[in-house]
């Protein structure tokens, strides 16, 4: 087994890394002339993306976007299903609710655990999405530093304590997972997004005019086939690599204070306004909202992940109008009530016709 597919710190497999990453970028979507190949010195365009390149591609999408976000739930099924059940997404049985029309239920990753994953909370999820296909909903799964360990390792031929079927089966599952999703202005993802990130998204939306969640099949699930490809996507400590995501929270606060000029200009001609990302315990068991506005103004930075799996319950619900408003609300153990519960629920019931005033 190549030894590359353990994705350590090395500085040869760091400089391979770069040097593929480069390739495939310029090979795929070479810079227009006379625009500057050193990507980390040069301005981000401020050229808006055309906003049918933004949006979600899938028609079942409603005027409005009504969806509950959940974070970091570390091989624990209880807080995940206190949670739905809090939001009446799922009923006594243990079933998604039947009114689950044009709901969207996110997890923003690490689902499992990296050390000890356990198949049921896989098998959990490809339940849920099933069912909430079935009952006019949406799954929709963001990998997180966690799940790329896993498959780092099964890749590696470890056997972390599985047979071979679960092995393949969770293999398979983690390579269906996408990096990102962005629909409506708001940005879906386990980490924090870099300058290098939002800079491919800009590029690969300009040169090919694809709606920029495809990015996620034309590159980042091609990714797994290749050690060195998969590289780039995964999460780092070593900030100086070109990786798109920043693993080592202590230094994020250092890197948005130094890029965030760039990174805010970025995020407005993504028309990207909110980005709701796990990753970052919060040890409070509350969201942390407008992250690093000091530094990126024009963005509300949400981070997600309230310890869950400790407190048992916790998510932030979304409910997103065509008219470009959006209502945030969060779901932890500091707010929970009946009153607040019958808000989370409004928010997501399929007839909103009696709750639009409140946002337009």
């Amino acid at each position: 087994m190549d030894k590359r597919i353990k994705g350590g710190g090395l500085f040869g497999i760091i400089q391979r890394s770069i040097r593929f990453a480069k390739h495939l970028l310029t090979r795929s979507y070479p810079h227009s002339e006379g625009r500057q190949h050193d990507i980390e010195s040069s301005a981000p365009s401020t050229t808006p993306i055309p906003e049918e390149h933004l949006q979600s591609p899938d028609d079942s999408v409603e005027s409005h976007l009504r969806c509950i976000v959940l974070s970091d739930t570390d091989n624990t099924l209880a807080p995940v299903k206190n949670t739905l059940g809090y939001a009446a997404l799922l009923n006594d049985r243990g079933e998604l609710t039947d009114d689950m029309n044009g709901v969207v239920i996110f997890h923003t990753g690490d689902l499992v655990d990296k050390k000890s994953p356990d198949p049921s909370v896989v098998d959990f999820w490809r339940e849920a999405r099933r069912q909430a296909e079935m009952k006019g909903g949406r799954v929709k799964i963001i990998v997180g530093n966690h799940e790329q360990e896993v498959w780092r390792k099964i890749a590696a031929g470890k056997k972390i304590g599985l047979g071979k079927d679960h092995l393949e089966s969770l293999k398979k599952f983690i390579e269906s997972l996408d990096l990102f999703y962005l629909e409506r202005g708001i940005l879906f993802i386990h980490g924090y997004p870099t300058l290098e990130f939002l800079r491919t998204l800009q590029h690969y939306g300009e040169v090919t005019e694809n709606n920029l969640n495809q990015f996620n099949s034309d590159h980042y699930k091609k990714a797994f086939k290749s050690p060195e490809a998969m590289q780039l996507y995964a999460y780092t400590r070593d900030n100086k690599q070109r990786n798109y995501l920043l693993y080592d929270v202590k230094d994020a606060a250092q890197y948005y204070k130094k890029h965030g000029k760039s990174i805010d200009m970025l995020f407005k001609a993504l028309k990207i306004e909110i980005v709701i990302h796990g990753h970052r315990p919060q040890r409070s068991g509350t969201q942390i909202d407008y992250e690093f506005r000091k530094w990126l103004p024009n963005v509300r930075m949400i981070g997600n992940d309230t310890m869950v799996r400790r407190k048992g319950l916790g998510a932030t619900v979304v409910r997103s109008c065509a008219d470009g408003k959006t209502d945030i609300l969060f779901i932890n153990t500091k707010n929970k009530s009946k009153k607040q519960r019958k808000i989370v629920s409004e928010y997501l019931a399929a007839n909103q016709s009696e709750f639009l005033a409140e946002i337009q």
